[in-house]
């Protein structure tokens, strides 16, 4: 037991140690002239990836501080593959919270593709010549970065990234928490598995064995309630928040 608590402890730390390692939000989220004041700069889309639901509030800010700066409305890109956790397609779940915080069906395009390189490919061809706003949490900021390399020759590159705590990234509305923050370790192993500045200790959680995979099935349908609050707290605090500062949504 000893043992056990020493090498649990040991996560714990390094987990810490990589996210202090992880790059200032403000400083890498280029799309806006001016963070502080979310003073725009102009794009012709917005892509949202994956499971980082939270994302789409963010593009919802984006979209209105556009309107306010009598901008013309960029086209919303969601891309993204069946979620195994939540058994749901990550851009049918996107697309629903997108609708609830003002951002039109006409304005929507969504995509399943799975694979980074395929979703590469998609966009070269798709916004050539364009200005594109990747909106993205900060864990996957680096790695989603690195994946846009070549992307970059063909179209200009901004970043909205969230600043996000390590306790702010282990939520349920995207399963993180799922089984004491399993799903959260798994995903930082498999996108930072090439980077050399992952922690030995986190290595091993790119592959997930079959105990852990149903650990994290159990967890999540324990928590299936939970999962439902916490994303509808997540939509209403967005919405207050456009109340307040009087935005139709």
């Amino acid at each position: 037991m000893g043992t056990l608590n020493s090498r649990i402890m040991k996560q714990i730390e390094d987990l810490e140690k990589f996210w202090k390692n992880l790059p200032n939000a403000g400083e890498v989220s280029t799309f806006w002239q001016d963070v502080e004041t979310e003073v725009p700069n102009f794009v012709d889309a917005v892509v949202l990836q994956d499971d980082m639901y939270d994302t789409v509030g963010m593009a919802s800010i984006m979209l209105y501080r556009m309107r306010e700066h009598n901008m013309k409305v960029p086209v919303f890109y969601l891309i993204g593959d069946y979620n195994p956790f939540l058994k749901c397609e990550n851009i049918e779940k996107m697309r629903a919270i997108a609708l609830k915080l003002g951002i039109k069906n006409i304005n929507i395009r969504s995509y399943k593709i799975p694979d980074m390189k395929a979703r590469i490919d998609f966009l070269k061809k798709e916004l050539a010549g364009k200005k594109v706003a990747f909106v993205t949490s900060l864990v996957r900021y680096l790695p989603l970065k690195f994946a846009l390399e070549s992307l970059s020759k063909e179209c200009k590159i901004y970043f909205n990234v969230s600043n996000e705590t390590q306790e702010d990234a282990l939520n349920w509305v995207n399963c993180n928490a799922a089984a004491g923050g399993l799903v959260l370790l798994h995903k930082i192993a498999t996108w930072y598995s090439a980077s050399g500045i992952l922690p030995e200790s986190l290595k091993n959680y790119s592959h997930l064995s079959l105990w852990q995979k149903l650990k994290i099935k159990l967890s999540v349908k324990l928590h299936r309630r939970r999962i439902k609050v916490e994303t509808t707290l997540m939509i209403r605090s967005y919405q207050r928040l456009f109340r307040k500062r009087k935005w139709a949504y």
